[in-house]
């Protein structure tokens, strides 16, 4: 009868002795090597984010203050907005921004204009607008927030569209920053 003798796990070219140690040296620069990656990719991000055009940006977090009030909403008084137009976010390479904004036309065929459009501003006064005094027009009414911190200055338009006569009865809801 014969034993079988298992072939070794290591190559008799390898070694079985425990690796040597790392140098403090090597410690210091893996580790100072894997925090300048880390930092940069990290600073990266933060630039992305915060940068222009960035989901967290000065522009982007307006425009979505913007959209989260409540004249900004698609649907006001039952009725959807029938078009939207809002400001594009800048970009690194551009030279001037005019600014955010929020456009929203609203439409109902079975009311004359100025009836929806004193809808509108009884809508606005009940969510906490207050007429500007020095803007306003016989088709157009300017406001603000009444309780407005020194940081607020978002103004809403509230007016008739000029558009072709093809659309009627509609009513423009601008949102803006001065």
């Amino acid at each position: 009868m014969t034993t079988a003798v298992p072939d070794p796990h290591t190559p008799a070219s390898e070694s079985t002795t425990p690796p040597s140690r790392l140098s403090r040296r090597q410690i210091l620069t893996r580790i100072s090597c894997g925090t300048l990656v880390g930092g940069l990719a990290v600073g990266g991000g933060l630039t992305w984010a915060f940068g222009p055009g960035g989901p967290l940006s000065h522009e982007a977090r307006q425009l979505k203050a913007l959209k989260n009030d409540p004249m900004g909403a698609k649907t006001i008084l039952g009725l959807t907005a029938v078009r939207t137009e809002e400001s594009e976010l800048p970009g690194w390479t551009t030279w001037k921004y005019p600014g955010v904004h929020l456009n929203r036309w609203f439409q109902d065929p079975s009311k004359p204009a100025e009836q929806l459009r004193n809808e509108f501003i009884n809508y606005a006064k009940a969510r906490g607008w207050k007429k500007e005094s020095r803007f306003g027009s016989s088709t157009s009414w300017f406001a603000r927030h009444s309780h407005r911190d020194s940081d607020d200055y978002m103004e809403l338009a509230i007016g008739l569209s000029q558009s072709s006569s093809v659309e009627k009865n509609i009513v423009l809801v601008v949102l803006d920053y001065d």
